[in-house]
């Protein structure tokens, strides 16, 4: 009888166990694969920015940048385009219609992934300070120092060697933008 006891109390001892296990493990998981969880697209209302202002909006996972930027800022000159690892986007992540210098469907919104292509980190942004105020210049890591344009374009002598990642978008209107894809 007791060898029947000492099965029974093993096999309720190994079940509590692969339920903690699986208890444990379920935030990992979780944290590994976000984009599994089924969400809708999002739309964003950027009526009230502007010039050289961002907004940071979380979505599936991440943080999306939304930057609204001047044309006449976004760098496209050829001394400029010799600075740049990779200038007009070939080896980027992105949506087709966002190859090319501008990196956007539109000139004035930029939205980009707000992480640095080498370790990950959360990027800052950098101004420059003008007679009319601080403009919008770009990004950088603060992790390995990488810099980018202001089209997230990765500039020459950076650790990092990828421009920044760009989420499927499109414009509904001159207001909204909406978050469609990965």
């Amino acid at each position: 009888m007791s060898l029947t006891r000492r099965k029974l109390l093993l096999n309720i001892v190994s079940g509590f166990g692969v339920a903690g296990l699986i208890a444990l493990l379920f935030p990992f998981l979780k944290g590994i694969f976000p984009t599994l969880k089924k969400e809708e697209a999002k739309e964003i209302d950027v009526s009230a920015m502007k010039d050289g202002e961002a907004k940071t909006v979380r979505w599936k996972g991440r943080n999306v940048l939304i930057v609204k930027r001047h044309p006449d800022f976004i760098s496209k000159h050829s001394s400029h385009l010799k600075s740049l690892i990779d200038p007009f986007s070939r080896n980027s992540s992105q949506p087709e219609f966002a190859k090319g210098h501008r990196r956007s469907d539109r000139d004035n919104y930029l939205v980009v992934y707000s992480y640095c292509t080498l370790l990950s980190c959360e990027l800052k942004r950098l101004q420059i300070e003008t007679e009319k105020g601080d403009v919008f210049s770009g990004f950088f890591c603060p992790c390995d120092g990488s810099r980018y344009d202001t089209s997230g374009r990765v500039i020459a002598g950076s650790a990092a060697k990828y421009n920044l990642s760009i989420p499927n978008y499109e414009h509904v209107s001159e207001s909204r933008i909406r978050l469609t894809g990965v």
